[in-house]
């Protein structure tokens, strides 16, 4: 072996030595999840900053990661095709449901302990009177009532006997309520405050019922592209650790003490109604039934402990 042939061996040795003993890096983890459906609507920025408390929990072992916020507008059906390839989105906050825990990766721990469940009316001045005499779920199911076409709550209360107007756009919804097309419409306690308060310009007859209280169990899971499924096992792994630690309820409960206490749900009318599409057993499968809100609790001690 000449000397230019040992040059190439020793060569290739140290080439090998570096390439073995250099540490693995990885890719940042990028997470995109969807933009909301309206200017509007500022229910998806509890998931953003839970995500974000997720990455902050998971960077010692799941390396850096960052959130970004898709700025394409789209319907729930098109945000599960594209969540199914996971370039344009790859998680989202949603309701639970059949289709999409067979299509994704779903993380079911419920993100919002069930509260968009626990459902206040949004009503018309003129009929606040009307609801106040309501005694029973036949008189309230007798009311016209709104909802999203593709939200998971109208399969349930079709179920329950409401007869129900639909509309593809969320905005139109209140424009619709506002002229008299329904009757009731039912938001969840975290929603509807927030609601009123943004559209009150437009639609000043518009006011909250205080009486009844429809509980519908409701499920908001952490979905992930097939695509994508170390970015779910960082999120399930950050989500059990922030709840361990206490910074999950911290957050639940600074981001919605208000309404949960605006509600006044203990002093409510209660009417509760299955939802063929999960059920409390599964909803408690993963964090135990006491992760639940419970309606009757009286929520201005419990945010005074949590604070």
């Amino acid at each position: 072996m000449d000397n230019l042939q040992r040059f190439r061996v020793f060569l290739r040795f140290l080439l090998l030595m570096g390439l073995t003993s250099a540490p693995i890096t990885y890719a940042n983890d990028q997470l995109i999840i969807n933009h909301s459906e309206s200017n509007l609507d500022h229910r998806y920025q509890y998931t953003y900053d839970l995500l974000q408390l997720v990455i902050d929990a998971t960077n010692a072992d799941f390396g850096q990661a960052s959130l970004e916020v898709s700025d394409v507008i789209m319907s729930r059906n098109r945000i599960l095709r594209e969540l199914q390839d996971g370039q344009t989105i790859n998680v989202i906050a949603e309701a639970s449901s059949l289709e999409w825990n067979t299509k994704l990766i779903p993380i079911k721990i419920p993100i919002r302990k069930g509260i968009q469940g626990f459902r206040v009316f949004i009503i018309q001045k003129e009929n606040a009177e009307s609801l106040a005499q309501i005694t029973s779920i036949m008189q309230l199911t007798s009311l016209k009532t709104g909802s999203g076409s593709q939200w998971s709550t109208k399969v349930a209360m079709q179920q329950a006997g409401f007869d129900v107007v639909e509309s593809i756009q969320y905005d139109s919804l209140f424009n619709m309520l506002s002229k008299g097309r329904f009757v009731t419409f039912g938001r969840g306690v975290n929603e509807a405050y927030q609601e009123l308060e943004q559209f009150n310009l437009q639609y000043p007859n518009l006011v909250i019922d205080e009486k009844i209280l429809l509980h519908i169990p409701l499920a908001t899971y952490f979905y992930v592209s097939p695509n994508k499924p170390h970015l779910a096992q960082r999120i399930e792994v950050g989500l059990r650790r922030i709840i361990n630690n206490g910074e999950f309820e911290r957050l639940f409960y600074k981001r919605h003490c208000d309404f949960l206490i605006k509600s006044k749900m203990n002093q409510r009318l209660i009417f509760k109604i299955d939802n063929p599409l999960i059920s409390e057993a599964e909803m408690t499968s993963i964090v135990g039934k006491d992760f639940l809100l419970n309606p009757k609790d009286d929520f201005s001690i419990l945010c005074k402990q949590n604070h």
